[in-house]
């Protein structure tokens, strides 16, 4: 039972806090483009965190392979030291399909370690959120310009018609 409440109390003051500070909570990302959250981590506890794991989560129909947290594992150190803090780093991308539909998805970045490097206590948390606007194909500008050149065309020689008259 002592061992127990020993290692409680250990693990409640290991206990690392992560601070994650994105960069710019929501990007506006185009279909088949892929946006690239950035940002610091700073470690608000009293004593050292390791930063063993990342996770991602997105609302709206996003498939697994569209979010990477790659970036985290490459950029983020080992660890933070009590009161540490990493400069502005890549911490996460996000893939948005060709064809996907228009609209703000909202979505979640974790931090998962603790006070060793096989710990996975939830250590910090951001919301994040990504605005999908498609922009028309070129054949829309393609066929916006034929129908304005037509309508020029035919106003013009209505006119000069009138005029002669």
């Amino acid at each position: 039972m002592r061992l127990l409440i020993a290692a409680f109390v250990l693990s409640s003051l290991c206990r690392a806090d992560i601070i994650i500070n994105l960069t710019s909570p929501q990007l506006q990302a185009m279909p088949g483009s892929v946006v690239t959250f950035s940002g610091t981590l700073t470690n608000i506890a009293a004593s050292t965190a390791f930063l063993n794991s990342a996770g991602l989560n997105l609302s709206g129909g996003f498939a697994p392979g569209d979010l990477d947290a790659g970036p985290f594992f490459v950029n983020a150190p080992l660890f933070l030291a009590a009161g540490g803090a990493t400069g502005t780093i890549d911490l996460f991308t996000i893939n948005v399909p060709a064809a996907f539909p228009n609209g703000l998805y909202a979505g979640e970045f974790t931090v998962l370690g603790g006070i060793d490097d096989t710990a996975q206590d939830l250590l910090g948390s951001a919301n994040f959120s990504v605005q999908v606007t498609a922009i028309p194909e070129p054949s829309t500008f393609v066929l916006l310009a034929i129908s304005a050149a037509v309508i020029a065309v035919r106003h013009l020689h209505t006119r000069n018609r009138t005029d002669r008259e």
